[in-house]
């Protein structure tokens, strides 16, 4: 599993994908809002066809946000962190730091860890 996968893997959990779950309902392992690969929506999420059209929704915006292809100011240059005030916003009810913190210790990084090096081996 690359760096990327890993990160992916570990919003899939922090997320709460586990059977009948909103995220496990919408095949939305990180419970996107839209995507490109979205066939709709339900509950304000982004709803996918298969498991493997929500990873692959999953993993193509991470992929983005890590080389700042996207409306974001995410680039590769932003941490960890600053990941998880977009993904998470405040605004929308969330805790980015203390999302960001259980990410990196379950990956054994620093929530000040630069984007660009979870693909530097994709």
């Amino acid at each position: 599993m690359n760096r990327l996968e890993s990160l992916a893997e570990a919003i899939k959990t922090y997320e709460g994908f586990y059977p009948f779950s909103r995220s496990w309902r919408n095949n939305n392992p990180g419970n996107l809002r839209r995507s490109k690969f979205a066939i709709g929506s339900s509950g304000g999420f982004a709803k996918f066809s298969s498991f493997a059209s929500g990873w692959l929704g999953l993993w193509w915006d991470l992929y983005c946000k890590c080389t700042g292809n996207t409306g974001t100011a995410l680039s590769g240059e932003s941490s960890l962190l600053d990941l998880f005030e977009v993904w998470a916003p405040r605004s929308d009810a969330n805790d980015p730091f203390t999302y960001a913190n259980w990410v990196a210790n379950r990956l054994g990084v620093a929530i000040e860890t630069k984007l660009k090096w979870f693909i530097a081996d994709v």
